[in-house]
């Protein structure tokens, strides 16, 4: 490879370098003594008009006038910030004394040495000294006499000569650089464009030396190196031109062979299946034959076996018919069993009835007994007699009603005796009918058994002589088939001497065109173009609202990362798009017009809030939210104390949140999400959210950017002492301890790598780094115990 300090363009810059490095040795001492003056005087005006500006500070004469040291510091400290030429700034009494003082990189022993109270002190080299006397105009207005102006003090300020001094330096090697490269610039351009055109000749010498005749080149000047192109031009498309034939003839030929190839190859498959299909089929007929003779034989075992079943089965008819007969008996004789029992039962029931007529005698009698015993016992000794015959009869009719009850639990235990075994004579009385029906059936079963045993008979007969006519043809085909096979294996042999002949032609086309295809042309990349996937053609289509400044930072990102899309502006209609094409949405309005747009393409977004992943096609990419992990990072930093966070965020699952769960998964940190459909009585429902939470984080959600909602959450945080993390920069200005906005230059070129990424599948969502904002003021309020964050922007 050549090295690049042997072109010509590197020795023609080598050339003015030098002449501008002998050029800026005379003039830059002559501009340097000039600017040099310029500076002193610049430095006087700078100073003037600083110390006046201070001496019209309203805030700055206030606290002069009240001596107030601290008010003093603090302005003094505001101006020094705000100006970096301004090396220190002092306040001092009329008698001398310091008031305050705030310097920059200047210790304070160095800043005695000017004396900030002494009227003689000097300018240094690195620094100018200045003072100004302050006074108070204490005049009403009115005119009266006596009123006059009393002084506060001086004001002593540094400017940094050396900065400005450098300054004028740089300037200085700016102006002679500028010289220098319009001179490079004006004799360069000659050269530049002599060895651009001369390049461009030598790239497409390489390109056809390497064999592709599709280079191109352009040269349209009238000069030597303009004929040198147009000669390079006519060797290519010679070359191209009986490349292009040699081309023809190759690929017809390499068509020709590859048919009487694919033919031949073929033809001997075919053959070749031919002959052992016809060796398998001599096989199978050899089989068949056999099963044929054995098929004869089992026909006669069938027909004996048909005569021997027709016999049986009329055995079987007869013993079902006397089955039949013996159940019927049965089930008469059961019937006379069931009557008797039914008649004995009738009379167990009469003799209950006279048993309680003799209960109810006895009775009777045990009272007429008592009633007399009462009677004889009045009559007194001549009763006596009665008496006794009273409580014999009394004694009688308690023996009587005791038999009776134990002939009456007698008569019950025969009448549930003779009802069980009613019971089973009835129960017995359905089997016989069962057994009889089943019998029944049976016989039927069996006569059509026989009938059928006695058509098998037949059937099989059939069969047999049938059997032995089919072995007769077998052997007929067996023959035949033989002398198929011996055809087919003569045919395959020499279709197989056909193949190898046309298998030699189409290796020696295939080399010919191999040699041919070493040279590319453009009808091969037309060709080649044609046949690539759709992914490969797909077009990379920037879908954009530019009236809204946030979403023209994305897509100015994503074109400088990706200057070959297609730049569409939002309209009322989906833009055109192809099969395969990716649009990538920025803004909401573009999103859900390119996700619900007919087509099959893929959707990459951008700079969307909150995004709705459903949709007709495949949707990943770069929402507007800031990575959740920088934001739990952020926090865990400033309060490595932090365990249960509060989450807020919009109705449904934002697909930030399942991101934000898996980065507190990681740093420890349970995340406790709620929802917000309404914001309606925020200041009710937020305490009771709050309790217990370590920490709140808002979610991206377009609502808690309201100011009014924004300064009530940072309020209720430091009023439990909870660090609030925020979505935008403006909630931490407000008071939020911490926010991680999004970064829209960060947005546009992560969408860049995405898009690329979707022509090949889909790709899930990515967040891009956001931008980290911390408020110094509010983290000391909470005495949070972590350090702000590297990289962080400190608002106090």
């Amino acid at each position: 490879m050549r090295q690049w300090w042997t072109s010509l363009i590197a020795r023609a810059i080598a050339l003015l370098l030098t002449g501008l490095a002998l050029t800026s040795a005379v003039v830059g001492s002559v501009f340097a003594r000039i600017q040099s003056n310029r500076f002193r005087v610049e430095v006087e005006r700078r100073g003037t008009s600083m110390l006046q500006m201070l001496d019209r500070h309203q805030d700055l004469r206030l606290a002069l006038s009240l001596h107030d040291a601290r008010a003093t510091e603090e302005v003094l400290g505001q101006v020094l910030g705000s100006n970096s030429d301004i090396a220190y700034l002092g306040a001092v009494e009329e008698k001398g004394k310091v008031i305050a003082w705030a310097s920059r990189g200047v210790s304070e022993r160095a800043l005695s040495n000017h004396d900030l109270g002494g009227e003689s002190a000097r300018s240094d080299e690195s620094t100018s000294r200045f003072t100004r006397r302050v006074t108070s105009d204490r005049d009403s207005g009115m005119g009266l006499p006596g009123e006059q102006s009393a002084a506060l003090g001086t004001l002593v300020m540094g400017i940094r000569t050396d900065q400005l001094s450098g300054a004028v330096a740089r300037q200085t090697f700016a102006m002679v650089a500028a010289s220098g490269v319009v001179l490079v610039a004006t004799f360069g351009a000659f050269f530049a464009l002599l060895s651009r055109r001369l390049r461009r000749m030598v790239r497409f010498a390489e390109q056809l030396a390497a064999g592709d005749l599709a280079a191109y080149l352009t040269d349209e000047a009238e000069d030597e190196v303009g004929r040198l192109a147009g000669a390079l031009l006519e060797l290519r498309d010679n070359t191209r031109a009986v490349v292009a034939e040699m081309r023809d003839a190759a690929v017809a030929l390499e068509s020709t062979s590859e048919e009487v190839f694919d033919g031949a190859t073929r033809q001997l498959e075919h053959s070749r299946a031919q002959a052992a299909s016809a060796a398998e089929t001599e096989r199978t007929m050899d089989d068949l034959r056999e099963r044929f003779v054995r098929a004869q034989s089992n026909a006669q075992a069938v027909l004996d076996l048909a005569a021997s079943s027709a016999d049986s089965s009329r055995e079987g008819e007869e013993s079902i018919e006397h089955a039949v007969r013996a159940v019927s008996e049965l089930g008469e004789q059961i019937d006379a069993n069931t009557r008797m029992l039914h008649d004995l039962v009738e009379r167990t029931r009469h003799v209950g009835r006279i048993i309680d007529a003799v209960r109810d005698l006895a009775a009777e009698s045990k009272m007429l007994a008592l009633n007399a015993a009462i009677v004889s016992s009045k009559s007194g000794a001549a009763a006596t007699g009665f008496t006794v015959i009273a409580h014999e009869v009394r004694a009688l009719a308690d023996r009587s009603q005791h038999s009776t009850a134990q002939v009456q639990e007698i008569l019950a235990q025969i009448l549930r005796a003779i009802e069980q075994a009613t019971a089973v004579v009835e129960e017995g009385h359905r089997r016989a009918d069962a057994g009889r029906a089943v019998a029944g059936r049976a016989g039927e079963s069996i006569q059509r058994l026989s009938d059928a045993i006695v058509r098998s008979s037949r059937a099989a007969t059939e069969i047999a002589n049938g059997t032995r006519e089919q072995a007769e043809g077998v052997g007929r085909i067996t023959g035949a088939v033989q002398r198929i096979a011996r055809s087919a294996e003569e045919g395959a042999a020499g279709i197989g001497r056909l193949e190898g002949a046309s298998r030699s032609i189409r290796e020696h086309s295939a080399r010919m065109r191999a040699l041919v295809e070493r040279y590319r042309t453009a009808v091969l990349g037309a060709v080649a173009l044609a046949l690539l996937p759709a992914a490969a053609r797909a077009e990379l289509i920037l879908l954009t609202q530019a009236e809204v400044p946030q979403y023209a930072q994305v897509a100015s990102a994503f074109q400088r990362a990706r200057p070959d899309a297609r730049t569409v502006e939002i309209g009322p209609a989906p833009p055109a798009v192809q099969e395969g094409d990716v649009v990538v949405a920025v803004g909401s309005k573009a999103f859900e017009l390119a996700r619900n747009a007919p087509g099959t393409f893929a959707v990459v977004l951008a700079a969307v809030l909150n995004p709705d992943l459903s949709g007709r096609h495949a949707i990943g990419g770069v929402p507007m939210e800031a990575r959740p992990a920088d934001a739990l990072a952020a926090l865990k930093a400033l309060a490595p104390s932090v365990r249960r966070v509060l989450v807020l965020h919009p109705p449904g699952a934002p697909p930030v949140l399942s991101e934000a769960q898996a980065a507190a998964a990681r740093h420890g940190v349970t995340l406790d999400a709620r929802a917000m459909p309404d914001l309606t009585g925020l200041d009710k429902t937020f305490p009771e959210l709050a309790a217990g939470a370590d920490a709140v984080w808002l979610l991206a959600d377009a609502r808690f950017a309201r100011p009014d909602v924004a300064k009530y959450l940072v309020a209720a945080c430091l009023q439990r002492k909870i660090p609030l993390i925020g979505f935008l920069e403006g909630m931490a200005k407000v008071g939020a301890a911490l926010a991680v906005a999004a970064d829209f230059e960060a947005i546009g070129r992560e969408a860049a790598r995405v898009a690329g990424e979707a022509r090949h599948g889909a790709i899930p969502l990515r967040f891009a780094p956001g931008k980290l904002y911390v408020n110094a003021r509010t983290v000391e309020e909470l005495n949070l115990s972590g350090k702000i964050p590297a990289g962080a922007e400190v608002i106090r």
